[in-house]
């Protein structure tokens, strides 16, 4: 039986952060979904929960002090990884969110394949050569975007959509979900999830968006992280339509949630393209969460949005920072049903992003990996 082992920083709950909920989505799917056997070798902060099926080392004082680069912590995953492979003899070493050069190096010590996991496209830096060592087998990014790789002078490399749990996320009654979420039954009920800063979420939008202003209709907005100076600077939490819930979700909570609005919204800047060190998991994971469910969304042509999305088909494309198309679209949402885009959005998910279909490609990429 082939042996995977999975290492990465902070596989663990709660899941508010894209790269863990990826990261978890992957182990689960080829847990249940393929006969690998699979180890995960991981670290634990002192607010996190483990995962069942992780072997977790203890982050150190050193990570505050180092960027999040801990060579005692690195030393101890290590030392974890060999007891994994004289029990079990790894046959892949899979990195997900971990230092690539350090662990890259060990692999090739101990004469074991690397597969390195991009999460969409990385924060470019002087030391972007270092941070994709030649020494790795094969990088998989979830971006179906992937130019950025000609910049990484990456050519070994295959895209994987993130897997999506389309048995968690699915469509349920509204009024049911309202209900258990104390929610108004008879207003329009937009809904974005996601970090409140001024990239990810334009101080524009609330102003240009004159849908928000109207008695029937609101906004609901369930943060990760919030950055403190952005929100005194908006008037985001002067409109009486707009609901701010910082708290932190269980699976189970966000696919009730999605149920409960009647679109999701992704209000990136138009300043987006322009950050270059603004890291943005690509595809947006809350954005298939709710296609998942069965809810419209409304997301800017950036990334690999437009190649998922096929506007008024499947959800609804806007030019980025156009948030005056955006306020036309929830007028029209408004005042029709749109329930074929709601079956064609589930649809896009479950042929391409479903759990089964992830890990039946993820087994084909480990297999030509070993075969060389």
């Amino acid at each position: 039986m082939v042996h995977i082992c999975f290492v990465g920083y902070g596989i663990s709950s709660p899941w508010n952060e894209g790269k863990r909920v990826v990261s978890r989505n992957i182990i689960d799917a080829l847990k249940k979904y393929t006969d690998l056997d699979i180890s995960v070798v991981s670290t634990l902060g002192k607010k996190e929960g483990k995962m069942k099926g992780v072997v977790y080392v203890n982050t150190t004082w050193l990570t505050r002090y180092t960027r999040h680069y801990d060579i005692l912590r690195d030393a101890a995953m290590i030392r974890l990884i060999n007891s994994i492979n004289k029990r079990k003899n790894i046959d892949i070493i899979h990195l997900l969110n971990a230092h690539f050069p350090v662990f890259a190096f060990y692999g090739k010590r101990i004469k074991k394949p690397v597969v390195a996991q991009f999460f969409g496209n990385p924060n470019f830096n002087n030391l972007k050569r270092v941070r994709v060592p030649k020494s790795v087998n094969l990088y998989i990014t979830t971006s179906i975007e992937n130019k950025w790789f000609n910049d990484l002078g990456i050519n070994n490399f295959q895209c994987v959509n993130p897997p999506i749990n389309t048995k968690l996320f699915k469509p349920i009654d509204k009024v049911t979900a309202r209900k258990k979420l104390n929610l108004p039954e008879d207003k329009f009920i937009l809904l974005y999830i996601g970090n409140l800063s001024e990239v990810r979420f334009s101080p524009d939008f609330i102003e240009n968006v004159k849908f928000l202003r109207e008695p029937n209709n609101l906004l609901l907005i369930l943060p990760n992280l919030v950055d403190t100076d952005w929100l005194k600077k908006s008037n985001i939490l002067h409109n009486k339509n707009v609901i701010l819930r910082k708290e932190i979700l269980s699976e189970e909570q966000k696919a009730l949630i999605y149920n409960a609005a009647d679109a999701f919204i992704l209000p990136f800047s138009k300043e987006m393209n322009s950050y270059k060190h603004v890291f943005v998991i690509d595809p947006p994971i809350t954005m298939l969460e709710a296609m998942s469910c069965g809810v419209p969304v409304i997301a800017p042509d950036v990334f690999s949005i437009p190649k998922i999305i096929k506007d008024e088909y499947n959800g609804y494309i806007t030019p980025l920072g156009d948030f005056e198309k955006v306020d036309a679209i929830l007028h029209y949402m408004s005042k029709e049903e749109g329930k074929g885009i709601n079956a064609n959005a589930r649809m896009t998910i479950i042929n391409d992003f479903s759990y089964e279909k992830v890990a039946l490609r993820m087994k084909r990429i480990y297999e030509g990996v070993l075969n060389g």
